[in-house]
C-alpha cells in the first residue's frame, strides 16, 4: 500500500509594528478568511484523510491578536471609516492595495470587479494614485472594498456566513454597512480557526506541529559561516554566531503551540526547511521527535551506509530525530501546477503518481498552505475535495508521528547537509549585498543586547530580546536581495529595521542612524518612482526666518522632492515635508523643508552627515512659531540655527561638518517625534553635498 504525508505550511511574519504593536500589512487577516479557514473544512468532510498542519507561532500569535480585536490593520482601519471622510492620500491607498489578488482568478471573472480594475489601470509605472482617486466615486470606492475582502473569502466562507454569499450575488451598489458587517464576519471567522483545527486534532485527523517562534533561518543563527558548506564562494557578512537563540526559537515555537492547542508538537518543520548538523542536535535535545526538509539536503548528506535510490521514499535517523524528505516534484505539483489543471483531473494524476513509488514507500509532499490556493478556481475547493476522497485501501494519507511508532527508520545519517528547501542552500537569505547589510546591523544589535545583559533587569532585557527575535525571521531577507520582488518591499524593510532599532532602544542606547536608511534599493519602492532630485547649482545665503520672502533666497538650491504615487504603508499620505532645499554659501549649509499642508511638523530634526564610514548627527529642535533654535552637534555644542514658520529653515557652520572645500559627502535629514521617525528625506539613499570653494559658481553657471 502507498502511503503520503501532507504537510501544509500555514505561516506569516511578524506584521505588527514594535512600537505601535498594529500590523502594518494586512495578510493574517485575509488568509484567515480563505486558507487558514478552508483548509481544516475540506479535512472535516473525509473522514480518511490526514494531514499535518505546520503552524509558525508568529501567525498564532496575530491570529490572537486579530480575532481579540485588538489589533487592527491599517487596511482594515480605512475600511471602517466611511468613504467620503477618506484623505486624498487614503483613497489613493484603497486603489494601491485593493486589486492585491490573481487577477485572472477573482478580478477578471467578476464584472464590477473587472470594471473598477480597468478604470484604475493595470500597468502601475503609468498610474499617479493620487491623480486616478479623484476619478472614483463614493460608491465605487465601497464597491472596490467589498469586491477585496470578497476577492479573499474562501470556499467555506462563502457556504457557511449568508452575508458573505448574499454579497457575493448582489455584486454591485454595497453599502457602507455592508462593508461593515464583512469585516466583522471576517473577525468571527478568525477566531473559530484555532478551534477548528483544534477539534480535527482531536479526532485524529491532523497532527499539529510548529515553526521555531518567529520563522528564523536557524542554522545561520547558530552560525552565519554555515552557508558557505554549500556556498563556498558567496560573500557574507561579519559572523553572526547565536546558537541559544536558535534553541530559544525553538523553545518558544513548541510552548506558544503546545498552548493554543494543548499539545505540544512531536515535529517541526524547520523554517524554508533549513537544516544542518548542529540544527538537528538542538531539535532532539528540545524535544522534538521528527522534523522535515527537502530531498536535496538528503541527496547531498553522508549515509552511514549506501542505500537504493530514491533515497526520500523514506524517513531517515539524524541522531535522536527522525526525519522525512519533501518530494520536490510532487509538492512543486500541488503548489504550482495544478491550479492550472481540472480539479478531478490534478488529482487523478498525483494519486497515480504516489501510488507509481516502489512498495512500501512513505512520500512527503510538504509545501505552502496559504499561497496556492489564491491561484486555484473556488480556493481550491475541488481539488482538495477529490484528493481527500481519493484515499483508500491502496492509498493512505498517514500521520508522521505515527509512521515513525509504527515503522522506526531503519536508515540513519551520518552527517546531514545545510541547506534549505531552495537550491539545498542558504543564497536567498545571505550573500547579497541587501542581505548581509540586515545581518550586520542585526548582528551589531545582538552583541550589544549581549554586553547589557548583566547589566539590565530582567524584564528590560525580555523586550528588546523578543524585538532580536523578531528581527531574525526569515522573511525579512527573503525580500531582500533579487530573488524575489513584492510591492510591500518598503514595509518589510522598514519593520525589520524597526524591530533592530527596538533592541538598542529598550537597553537605553541609540540606535545607530544606519537604521534610519533603507536597504532596499530605491527601484523596490514603486512609490518612489517619480522622485525629483537636484544637485546646487549656485552658491545662496537665505534669511533664516521660517517664511519663504522670495523666489530668488533658494533659485540655484538644490532640490528634493518624493514620489507621490501613494507611498508605503510606513509613510501614509506625503509625511510631514513635501519638498526640500538645500545648499552652500562659502561658510555655512543651508536647509529648507516645506511642510505638507496641514503636517504636524514638530519634534527633532537629526541631519545625518556620512563620509565614509564616518557619520556625524546633528540635532534642531523644531518648534512652530518662529522662534530662533540652536542647531547642535554631538557634543551638545551649539554651531547653526534654525527656524520653523510656514517652513522649516536652518543654517550650519561648514566648520561643524567635518568638511573641507571640495570634499563630498550625504546628507540624510530625519524628522523624530517620541524616538518614532515621523519623515525622512531623502526616501532612500542620501542628498549629495560637495562643499565649495570659489570656482564653484563658475563651474556650474548656466543660463
Amino acid at each position: 500500500m502507498a502511503r503520503v504525508v501532507l504537510l501544509w505550511h500555514l505561516h506569516q511574519p511578524e506584521y505588527r509594528d514594535p512600537v505601535s504593536g498594529q500590523p502594518i500589512l494586512p495578510w493574517v487577516r485575509l488568509h484567515a478568511t480563505r486558507a487558514y479557514n478552508d483548509m481544516a473544512a475540506a479535512l472535516e468532510r473525509k473522514e480518511r484523510a490526514r494531514a499535518v498542519a505546520n503552524w509558525a507561532p508568529s501567525l498564532l500569535l496575530q491570529l490572537e491578536a486579530y480575532a481579540s480585536g485588538s489589533a487592527v490593520d491599517r487596511d482594515e482601519e480605512i475600511a471602517r471609516k466611511p468613504v467620503d471622510s477618506l484623505t486624498d492620500a487614503e483613497r489613493a491607498h484603497l486603489l494601491r492595495q485593493d486589486f492585491s489578488v490573481d487577477w485572472e482568478v477573482w478580478v477578471k471573472p467578476v464584472p464590477r470587479y473587472r470594471e473598477l480594475l480597468a478604470k484604475r489601470g493595470t500597468e502601475m509605472a503609468r498610474v499617479d494614485l493620487l491623480r486616478a482617486q479623484e476619478g472614483f466615486s463614493t460608491h465605487e470606492l465601497i464597491d472596490l472594498q467589498v469586491h477585496f475582502m470578497l476577492a479573499w473569502m474562501g470556499f467555506a466562507a462563502r457556504r457557511e456566513h449568508r452575508l458573505v454569499a448574499e454579497l457575493v450575488r448582489k455584486e454591485r451598489g454595497f453599502t457602507e454597512a455592508e462593508k461593515t458587517q464583512l469585516l466583522d464576519v471576517s473577525r468571527k471567522i478568525a477566531a473559530g480557526i484555532v478551534p477548528r483545527w483544534r477539534a480535527l486534532a482531536a479526532r485524529g485527523s491532523v497532527e499539529i506541529t510548529c515553526s521555531p517562534m518567529f520563522h528564523p533561518i536557524l542554522p545561520l543563527l547558530v552560525d552565519s559561516d554555515s552557508a558557505r558548506r554549500a556556498m563556498p564562494d558567496a560573500a557574507l557578512p561579519p559572523r553572526f554566531h547565536f546558537p541559544q537563540d536558535a534553541r530559544e526559537q525553538i523553545r518558544r515555537g513548541l510552548s506558544r503551540t503546545e498552548r493554543d492547542f494543548g499539545v505540544r508538537p512531536a515535529g517541526m518543520w524547520p523554517s524554508e526547511g533549513a537544516v544542518s548538523p548542529e540544527v538537528l542536535q538542538i531539535l532532539g535535545s528540545e524535544g522534538v521527535r521528527w522534523c522535515a526538509t527537502d530531498q536535496g539536503n538528503l541527496e547531498r548528506s553522508e549515509l552511514e551506509k549506501p542505500a537504493e535510490k530514491p533515497l526520500h521514499h523514506k524517513p531517515w535517523m539524524c541522531g535522536e530525530v527522525a526525519v522525512f524528505f519533501r518530494d520536490r516534484e510532487l509538492s512543486d505539483r500541488v503548489g504550482f501546477r495544478y491550479a492550472k489543471m481540472e480539479a478531478h483531473e490534478a488529482a487523478k494524476d498525483l494519486r497515480a503518481r504516489i501510488a507509481a513509488a516502489e512498495e512500501d514507500a512513505t512520500l512527503t509532499i510538504a509545501l505552502d498552505g496559504e499561497n496556492p490556493w489564491e491561484h486555484y478556481p473556488g480556493s481550491g475547493e475541488r481539488f482538495l475535495d477529490a484528493l481527500y476522497g481519493s484515499f483508500d485501501d491502496k492509498l493512505s494519507a498517514v500521520l508522521p508521528r505515527d509512521e515513525i511508532a509504527i515503522r522506526p527508520p531503519q536508515g540513519r545519517i551520518a552527517k546531514i547537509h545545510s541547506g534549505s528547501w531552495i537550491d539545498s542552500n542558504f543564497r536567498v537569505w545571505i550573500g547579497h549585498a541587501e542581505d548581509n547589510q540586515a545581518w550586520t546591523l542585526l548582528g551589531q544589535a545582538r552583541t550589544a543586547l549581549e554586553r547589557a545583559r548583566p547589566e539590565r533587569p530582567p524584564e528590560v532585557f525580555e523586550k528588546a530580546y523578543e524585538a532580536a527575535l523578531a528581527a531574525e525571521g526569515s522573511d525579512w531577507f527573503w525580500w531582500y536581495g533579487d530573488d524575489f520582488t513584492t510591492e510591500n518591499a518598503p514595509e518589510f524593510d522598514a519593520l525589520f529595521r524597526r524591530n533592530v532599532e527596538q533592541v538598542f532602544r529598550h537597553i537605553g542606547m541609540a540606535p545607530p542612524e544606519r537604521l534610519a536608511r533603507p536597504i532596499i534599493a530605491p527601484y523596490k519602492d514603486k512609490s518612489q518612482a517619480g522622485a525629483i532630485s537636484l544637485v546646487p547649482r549656485r552658491l545662496i545665503r537665505p534669511l533664516i526666518d521660517g517664511y519663504s520672502r522670495s523666489y530668488f533666497e533658494w533659485n540655484g538650491a538644490g532640490f528634493y522632492r518624493p514620489g507621490r504615487a501613494g507611498g508605503s504603508a510606513m509613510y501614509q499620505g506625503s509625511g510631514a515635508f513635501s519638498q526640500l532645499w538645500y545648499g552652500f554659501s562659502l561658510t555655512d549649509l543651508y536647509v529648507r523643508l516645506d511642510p505638507t499642508h496641514g503636517a504636524d511638523t514638530s519634534g527633532e530634526l537629526r541631519i545625518l552627515i556620512m563620509r565614509g564610514k564616518d557619520e556625524r548627527t546633528l540635532r534642531m529642535r523644531v518648534d512652530p512659531g518662529g522662534a530662533e533654535t540652536a542647531v547642535l552637534d554631538e557634543r551638545g555644542v551649539k554651531c547653526g540655527s534654525g527656524r520653523a514658520g510656514d517652513i522649516v529653515e536652518l543654517a550650519v557652520a561648514v566648520s561643524a561638518l567635518g568638511l573641507s572645500a571640495g570634499e563630498r559627502a550625504g546628507m540624510l535629514l530625519r524628522l523624530m517625534r517620541n524616538a518614532v521617525e515621523v519623515d525622512r528625506l531623502p526616501r532612500y539613499g542620501e542628498l549629495e553635498l560637495t562643499v565649495p570653494d570659489q570656482s564653484f559658481e563658475p563651474a556650474n553657471w548656466h543660463v
